[in-house]
């Protein structure tokens, strides 16, 4: 390339970094002077507002409707405290942020604003409704799940996972698919938010015909103890075609710690399943403490896979005396040397865990 052109190319390249980063200067500074803006003309409101979270409920209502009845910039400027408030604050302090904004009409605006135009405002009201925790914006809220804006869809699973319910359940579990399709782990977080009162609407799920949607499914009942459906997550072990369906029903069992689950765990630990359901499995049956585990999860010990062996010789010591005892048998026995060697291995690093744990003790006092 001749000389003339290489340093034309230079220069060129030279003035579009040169204009990114004052593009990039000029939208920081721009930022800046907005929240200044914002901070000086909320600033003479702010004091009522912290009067407010202090004052006690029969001191609330005058602030209440002086802060109310600001003006519209005033406001403006002032929301975006209040929303970060609502997710920080608790009690009285809570409870009069919520009656400032219904005083205010801040919520029947926020549900116009899922309509807006603006993705920006379409996320903006997504979040405060979830953090007023406004039931009948739920619906709106199930639609916004599709939003054309990745921001926006996220907004609307976080916020259904405050202020939703078991209607909600199925449009979350269906967004997390498609072209405009939620992360799993915000569909999750969601549901698992919802509680209880969802759990039936849940385990309807594992009927999805998108794996996706069963395996999360079954995640969020092993995340909030629905033993009642445990007899549903042991047919998804045993029958379900994916294996990463099996793998989270595996998972589920341990966390739900019922006797139900020993059988089917056992069945999944054995020779000619996958490697990763294998080591779930085992570290399942070490969540549920059953005893009767010891035996099979000692035979993984000489598995030839060394992560299968590995999650084998954990989950014995969480199975208290017995599962030691069968560790201590195992590593004495110098006739299967692999099988020794690991659970030496597990052995001394719980010796060696014991002993920080003392030390650490020894320091507190």
């Amino acid at each position: 390339m001749p000389t003339g052109l290489l340093n034309g190319a230079l220069l060129g390249l030279l003035a579009v970094v040169s204009a990114l980063s004052l593009l990039i200067v000029g939208n920081r500074l721009v930022r800046r002077h907005r929240q200044r803006r914002r901070e000086r003309i909320a600033a003479p409101v702010r004091g009522l507002l912290l009067q407010l979270l202090c004052a006690e409920e029969d001191e609330q209502s005058e602030l209440l409707h002086r802060l109310a009845e600001t003006d519209r910039r005033t406001w403006a400027a002032l929301e975006p405290t209040l929303t970060a408030l609502l997710g920080k604050v608790a009690g009285g302090a809570r409870t009069a942020l919520v009656r400032l904004y219904e005083l205010r009409g801040a919520a029947v605006d926020a549900v116009a604003d899922l309509s807006s135009r603006s993705a920006v405002r379409r996320g903006r009201a997504a979040q405060v409704l979830g953090q007023l925790r406004h039931r009948p914006a739920a619906p709106s809220l199930c639609r916004l799940l599709a939003d054309r804006d990745p921001e926006v869809r996220l907004a609307a699973a976080r916020a259904l996972g405050r202020c939703g319910g078991p209607e909600s359940v199925p449009y979350l579990l269906e967004a997390l698919h498609g072209p405009r399709a939620v992360p799993p782990a915000a569909v999750t977080r969601a549901l698992v938010s919802l509680g209880l009162d969802v759990q039936r609407s849940v385990a309807a799920g594992l009927e999805h015909p998108e794996p996706l949607a069963r395996a999360v499914s079954i995640e969020v009942l092993g995340a909030t103890g629905a033993v009642s459906h445990t007899s549903e997550i042991v047919r998804a072990l045993r029958e379900e075609p994916q294996t990463e369906v099996r793998i989270k029903a595996a998972r589920a069992l341990g966390r739900l710690g019922m006797p139900d689950g020993l059988e089917p765990l056992l069945a999944a630990v054995r020779p000619g399943q996958s490697v990763a359901l294998r080591m779930v499995g085992a570290g399942a049956l070490g969540a549920l403490g059953a005893v009767a585990a010891t035996g099979p999860l000692a035979e993984l010990l000489g598995d030839p896979d060394p992560h299968v062996a590995a999650t084998g010789a954990r989950a014995l010591l969480q199975l208290g005396p017995e599962g030691q005892a069968a560790l201590h048998a195992v590593a004495e026995d110098r006739s299967h040397r692999q099988a020794a060697a690991q659970a030496r291995a597990v052995l001394a690093e719980s010796a060696v865990g014991a002993a920080r744990h003392d030390v650490r003790a020894e320091v507190a006092l």
